[in-house]
């Protein structure tokens, strides 16, 4: 079998080049290249677009653009009996008039709002006209490193690249919470409560301020980080012994897990700056409660279309690009579920993001009033938020660092 030009010797750099400039805009430059090599990357940029072209072609066919007037505002995935339009939601919130679909073959649809599934930021349209052709789901994950593909209606790539995490719930809301909240200093094993949330599982079960927590379950906790690693694989309403040093005396503690509080994301300006570095963000990029990540990158208004693997299959779809580093798709097995419950009412989840985006906003007090301080603890879970999204990022960029030596 003839092996690739870009896995031949000495092409490696090139090919890494190749992967950057097939995925970035054609008015960014490639830095440190000479015109010869820059000449060789856009060769075999275009021999590997090409390449990809067999694995994209059957899903390019249930590959859609969605326009408002000449304004493109997403892509979509072809559902159902060709009538349908699986797309991303808050971009289509943005249409100033009529909406239309475009697909590959040149034909453009008349477009409306069907439904909504806000939970997901996913918009059903219905078109008028002739039937397009339906996605054909493939419902085995890819695996970690798996590559992925995600095609433009013409059959050509609109970004690619690997999976980085495996499918995960990404809505804090549905995370186990302990209750407690720990001292920053404490230099002794396990972790010190600095405060337990009233009506938590903690409180019922009888932790209180002062106490160590040593271990959850039979995982040993060193600090922090540890504790919260603690309740990854646990669900909110499981029920979990907690050994906690109580002043001289180590006791037993059966706590029942409840739900994340709903506490507004409120990032920082390095971590705002972080996240749209290289290029432009989804409007809506977390809290979806089944994705994959990847480094893939497309743009925010290539959002919406499938996903396939090398052999062609469509494994998910694009839900968004969130930082320079990471974009998510949903699986084709979570959408499929998703699609057998009802959509919202377009009109009710207008509505209902409306009053969500009020509430969200803090109203303006006269200069002359005294505002109260915001409650502490919900600052501090903030913060916390804030920090692990944070140590988050810098651990990518050290793995993406250490795998590029």
């Amino acid at each position: 079998m003839k092996r690739p030009l870009f896995m031949k010797p000495g092409i490696v750099f090139l090919f890494g080049a190749v992967l950057w400039h097939a995925t970035a805009s054609a008015q960014d430059d490639i830095p440190l290249l000479t015109p010869e090599e820059r000449a060789e990357v856009d060769a075999q940029t275009d021999e590997f677009n090409l390449s990809l072209r067999p694995a994209l072609a059957e899903a390019a066919k249930s590959t859609v653009r969605v326009w408002s007037g000449s304004r493109r505002l997403s892509y979509g995935t072809v559902i159902g009996d060709g009538r349908r339009v699986l797309t991303k939601w808050s971009e289509v919130t943005r249409a100033n008039g009529r909406l239309l679909v475009e697909s590959g073959a040149g034909d453009v649809l008349e477009a409306r709002l069907a439904g909504v599934y806000p939970d997901e930021d996913l918009a059903v349209l219905e078109t008028d006209g002739p039937a397009l052709t339906p996605v054909k789901w493939f419902h085995e994950s890819p695996a970690l490193g798996g590559f992925l593909a995600a095609p433009q209606p013409d059959g050509r790539p609109a970004a690619f690249g690997v999976v980085s995490v495996l499918e995960r719930n990404l809505r804090d809301t549905d995370k186990a919470f302990l209750g407690v909240t720990g001292t920053l200093d404490f230099e002794g094993p396990g972790v010190k409560i600095k405060s337990v949330s009233p009506g938590s599982g903690a409180e019922a079960a009888g932790l209180r301020e002062g106490d160590v927590i040593l271990k959850v379950g039979d995982r040993t906790i060193s600090g922090l980080m540890e504790l919260k690693n603690s309740l990854v694989d646990i669900s909110p309403g499981t029920r979990v012994k907690v050994l906690a040093m109580v002043g001289p005396d180590e006791q037993e503690f059966d706590v029942l897990l409840g739900n994340r509080p709903d506490v507004p994301n409120v990032l920082g300006a390095r971590l705002r700056h972080m996240e749209r570095m290289g290029g432009a963000i989804s409007r809506v990029r977390d809290s979806f409660s089944s994705a994959l990540q990847t480094d893939m990158r497309p743009n925010p208004d290539q959002i919406g279309g499938p996903v396939v693997d090398l052999q062609g299959r469509v494994v998910g779809i694009t839900m968004a690009r969130a930082d320079r580093t990471r974009s998510f798709v949903m699986p084709s097995a979570a959408v499929e579920r998703m699609l057998e419950t009802p959509a919202m009412d377009p009109a009710l989840a207008t509505a209902r993001k409306a009053q969500e985006k009020k509430e969200a906003v803090p109203v303006a007090q006269p200069r002359a009033r005294i505002v109260p301080p915001p409650n502490v603890h919900d600052r501090m879970r903030r913060h916390l938020s804030e920090m692990e999204r944070l140590m988050d990022h810098m651990r990518e960029e050290m793995e993406a660092l250490e795998g590029g030596r």
